[in-house]
C-alpha cells in the first residue's frame, strides 16, 4: 500500500492505494485563501499544514488494517514563497502564484537583458507567479521580515521540515522558483545575488526520490504512520503529466481547473525565445516544458455567478453549450480575467467577449467562453510544437468531466484526445507511480483505463477560422 498527498492550492488531498491498485481510503480539507490588499494572495501555512496531516492521518486510520504500508509521497503546488525564522516558525504567510504583488517588479525585469539571461539559466518566464520577483519586492517593502528570515521556503518544503525537521526543496518544486540552474540542478548564483540572499537561506535541493522519517513527535501527535519512508515527490503539474500517461514525445498533458496547464515531458532543457513556455525539472533525469494560464473553469464561474447570477448548477450552466454550433456564431471570449501567465505573461491584460450581437443569448457566452479557454491554451501548444509535434491530448482537471469541452478540445486542436478512466486525480496517481517505480512496486494496476475522443472533421474549418480570429484580437 501507498499514501499519496497533493497540497493543492484550492485543496489538500490524500488516498490511500492498495498494491493491486485498488483505492483504499482518501480525505479531502479546502483551504482559505486570503486576500488583504488587491492582487495579494495568501494562505496560513499553519492551516495548510493542519489539512496536511489531518488528511494523511485519515487515510492512514481508515486503510492500515488492510494492507501494510510501504511508502507516503507528496505532491504540491509550485511557486509559493514563505519566510520563517531559525526555528522554523513562519514570519510570513505563504504568497501563492496567483499573488501579484510583484508585478511591477517582474515588468520592470522582464524587458531587460538580464531577465531573458534569469530564464535561459532557470526555465522560468519572468512574472510576478514567480518566487524570484516575490523575493525582491519583499527585500524592498518588508526589509525587516528579509532581514530575519532563516530560510525562504515553498508550502511543500515547509511540510517536510515540519515533519522531518529538514528543510528540503525536491528539484521539481525548486526548479518553479526562478532562483535553480536547472542544468545544474543547483541555487543560480547570480540569482542569488539579484535578490540579495545566500544559497544557505534556502532549502537543500534534493531528488524527487529522496527519502526521510518522519519526526517521532510529530507522528505521534497526529497519529501518522511511522515505520515507513517518507518519500518528498515531485510538483503537481510534473507529477499530473506521469498520472495522466503523457511521459513520451508528442503526448501532451492538459490539465484545466480554476486555472489551466499544457506540459510535455522532455529529456533534455527546452526554452522558448520569447520566453512563451516554462522548463522545469521533473526529476534528476527529465524535464516538464509548457505553459501555465491564470484562466480555466474559472472563466465559467464567473459567468454563472457574477453575470448571469444564474440558479444552474455548473454542469447544467455549461451544458447549454449544446445548443449552439462550434465557434458560437462569430462570439469570441478573450478569457484574460486574472491578467495572464503563459501566453502573455502579463499581469494587466484584462478580458473581454468580442463580436457581440443581438442574436447571442446566454448559452452563446457560455460556448465561447469554453472555447476561449482552449483556443488560449492551443496559443501556448503552438509554441511547444516547435520543438516536436502533438499527437495525442491527454487530459485532467475539473473540465475533462464535461464531455462537450473534451470534445471541444479534440475538435480545436485536431487531435485525439485520451480521457483517463481513473478514480484519483493526475498528481496524486502520478505521486503513487513515481514512488512506485523508485520502489519497485506496480501501485497502480497492470494498465491504466482510458478513453479516446477523436477530432470531428467537419468542424476543423470553422475552428480554424476562428482561433486566427482570437489570435489577431490577442496579439494586436
Amino acid at each position: 500500500m501507498l499514501i499519496a498527498t497533493d497540497i493543492g492550492t484550492t485543496n489538500i488531498k490524500a488516498v490511500a492505494v492498495s498494491g493491486a491498485g485498488d483505492v483504499l481510503a482518501v480525505a479531502e480539507r479546502q483551504n482559505a485563501t486570503l486576500n488583504p490588499q488587491t492582487g495579494w494572495q495568501e494562505q496560513d501555512p499553519e492551516a495548510v499544514f493542519q489539512y496536511v496531516v489531518e488528511v494523511l492521518a485519515e487515510v492512514w486510520a481508515a486503510s492500515k488494517g488492510q494492507e501494510s504500508l510501504t511508502c507516503v509521497v507528496f505532491s504540491s503546488a509550485m511557486h509559493g514563497l514563505m519566510a520563517v525564522d531559525k526555528n522554523g516558525k513562519p514570519l510570513t504567510n505563504i504568497l501563492l502564484w496567483s499573488d501579484m504583488r510583484a508585478d511591477a517588479i517582474a515588468r520592470s525585469l522582464r524587458q531587460g537583458r538580464e531577465g531573458l539571461d534569469i530564464y535561459r539559466r532557470t526555465g522560468v518566464p519572468i512574472h510576478a507567479m514567480s518566487p524570484l520577483c516575490k523575493l525582491m519586492w519583499l527585500r524592498q517593502n518588508q526589509p525587516d521580515v528579509f532581514q530575519k528570515a532563516h530560510q525562504f521556503l515553498d508550502i511543500k518544503s515547509y511540510v517536510w521540515f515540519r515533519l522531518t525537521g529538514e528543510f528540503r526543496s525536491d528539484v521539481s518544486v525548486a526548479s518553479a522558483t526562478g532562483l535553480l540552474n536547472i542544468e545544474q540542478q543547483i541555487w543560480d548564483a547570480p540569482a542569488m545575488e539579484m535578490t540579495g540572499i545566500a544559497a544557505a537561506q534556502l532549502p537543500k535541493p534534493v531528488s524527487p526520490a529522496y527519502i526521510a522519517g518522519v519526526l517521532p513527535a510529530m507522528a505521534a501527535k497526529w497519529a501518522l504512520p511511522t515505520g515507513v519512508p517518507y518519500m518528498i515527490g515531485a510538483s503537481d503539474g510534473a507529477l499530473a503529466n506521469i498520472g495522466s500517461g503523457a511521459t513520451e514525445t508528442g503526448q501532451i498533458a492538459v490539465t484545466i481547473g480554476t486555472s489551466a496547464a499544457i506540459r510535455t515531458v522532455s529529456a533534455r532543457p527546452l526554452l522558448d525565445a520569447s520566453m512563451r513556455t516554462f522548463c522545469y525539472r521533473l526529476d534528476d533525469k527529465r524535464f516538464i516544458v509548457g505553459g501555465a494560464s491564470n484562466n480555466g473553469t474559472n472563466a465559467l464561474e464567473w459567468l454563472r455567478h457574477a453575470v448571469f447570477q444564474s440558479p444552474l448548477s455548473a454542469e447544467a450552466f455549461a451544458n447549454q453549450a449544446v445548443s449552439v454550433p462550434p465557434a458560437a456564431d462569430g462570439l469570441l471570449f478573450l478569457p484574460y480575467l486574472l491578467g495572464e501567465r503563459a501566453p502573455l505573461y502579463n499581469a494587466q491584460v484584462c478580458g473581454s467577449f468580442q463580436g457581440m450581437t443581438a442574436r447571442h443569448r446566454q448559452a452563446h457566452f457560455v460556448r465561447a467562453a469554453m472555447e476561449g479557454v482552449l483556443y488560449n491554451v492551443k496559443i501556448i501548444a503552438e509554441a511547444l510544437e516547435t520543438h516536436s509535434p502533438i499527437h495525442t491530448l491527454h487530459v485532467g482537471g475539473g473540465f475533462s468531466h464535461n464531455t462537450l469541452w473534451v470534445q471541444m478540445l479534440a475538435d480545436i486542436f485536431q487531435k485525439t484526445v485520451i480521457l483517463p478512466d481513473e478514480k484519483v486525480d493526475a498528481s496524486l496517481l502520478g505521486a503513487l507511480r513515481f514512488a512506485g517505480q523508485m520502489l519497485g512496486l506496480n501501485p497502480t494496476g497492470d494498465s491504466p483505463k482510458n478513453t479516446t475522443i477523436e477530432p470531428n472533421t467537419a468542424n476543423a474549418l470553422v475552428y480554424e477560422e476562428a482561433y486566427q480570429r482570437f489570435k489577431t484580437l490577442v496579439f494586436k
